[in-house]
């Protein structure tokens, strides 16, 4: 079969949607299927309205002979493939209008929250305009019950439209040389925006500073808008984003991991820490909160002493020993090669 994977980024870009589509075209392909990937490498230059068209255009060319066309973006990518009659898959990885809400300064409150409250005539007209896009497609893909709950009610969808294909555990071991771990570093990994909650993440560590009286060291990996203003000083360092094999031993190298985030639909990072067996305190805002509420250690996003509690908690060696026990429980056997099948099988049609 001949498929057009819609992308907004793909290698050498780098980015979930990026990363996720190389690694299932190279696994469609290898069951001798056609992917033709069109991303807007090229276009951002353009403004906005012209960048669509012009996006259009190359979907356009592309999708002539081809049997569906995968959109791994709902607005930049499935939007402007809703026109040309094809078959129409969606995967849906993030939310574009709270993402917005909260980059913009009018909202700062997890995903469940911010669909609870009234929208302005802007935000209505952008809903009715991705319903009828959801309308428009053959099957809408989620990696968690928890976004796709949140959207068969805010949108009305029909369930039977939906179907969950959650995230591989990255194809990683834990080093035979183990790395030695550095009991003072703090790590937190990402994209630097409003969303990931980075001032009280700071804020707490500084909190947990003058009460333990500890030489933590909180390391924040990535680059991004909300950089700037952001204090550093030597407990708090900054990095820019690094390769994959290197962020894996900055993990391993690491005491715990901190993902504090208004909301993560089903991060990778937490995997990551996941595979590495690598204490991780994740928000409860959470894909992830269902499946291993009985392993990790949660937190609230908009509770400070909630969050220096559970690093203080974990301070305590005897503590943490007992937490890697429990994440060692977690069952990390799903893999690429589990996504590629259950794609494929909802690309042909055989799963409804």
């Amino acid at each position: 079969m001949k498929f057009i994977f819609a992308t907004p980024i793909y290698p050498p870009e780098v980015g979930g949607p990026s990363i996720y589509a190389q690694k299932l075209k190279e696994g469609l392909e290898k069951k001798g299927h056609l992917i033709k990937v069109v991303s807007y490498q090229g276009l951002r230059k353009y403004p906005q309205p012209l960048r669509i068209s012009l996006y259009f255009l190359k979907l356009f060319k592309a999708a002539k002979d081809c049997d569906a066309i995968y959109a791994f973006s709902l607005v930049s990518c499935c939007l402007p493939s809703v026109f040309l009659k094809k078959k129409l898959f969606v995967r849906i990885g993030g939310d574009f209008l709270w993402e917005r809400a909260v980059e913009s300064g009018r909202c700062f409150k997890p995903l469940r929250e911010y669909y609870q409250d009234k929208k302005t005539i802007k935000e209505k007209f952008w809903m009715l305009l991705i319903k009828t896009v959801f309308n428009k497609t053959d099957k809408i893909i989620f990696t968690s019950d928890f976004q796709r709950n949140i959207y068969l009610k805010t949108f009305k969808l029909e369930k039977e439209k939906t179907i969950i294909i959650q995230n591989p555990f990255p194809k990683t071991e834990i080093a035979d040389n183990q790395l030695q771990v550095d009991r003072r570093q703090l790590l937190w990994v990402g994209r630097l925006i409003k969303l990931k909650n980075i001032d009280f993440l700071i804020d707490v560590f500084y909190k947990v500073l003058l009460k333990t009286n500890e030489d933590l060291i909180l390391k924040i990996i990535g680059e991004g808008p909300a950089r700037k203003g952001l204090k550093t000083d030597k407990n708090v360092v900054f990095s820019s984003s690094l390769s994959h094999q290197e962020l894996l031993k900055e993990i391993q190298q690491s005491y715990l991991c901190l993902l504090p985030s208004l909301t993560e639909i089903t991060p990778n990072f937490a995997l990551e820490c996941i595979k590495l067996q690598k204490p991780i305190l994740l928000t409860k805002e959470t894909g992830y909160y269902e499946d291993f509420k009985d392993n990790l250690i949660f937190i609230d996003p908009q509770n400070k002493d909630d969050l220096e509690e559970k690093i203080i908690l974990l301070l305590d060696v005897g503590n943490y020993l007992n937490y890697i026990e429990r994440i060692k429980k977690i069952p990390t056997k799903r893999s690429w090669d589990d996504v590629i099948k259950q794609t494929l099988d909802v690309l042909k049609g055989q799963r409804g």
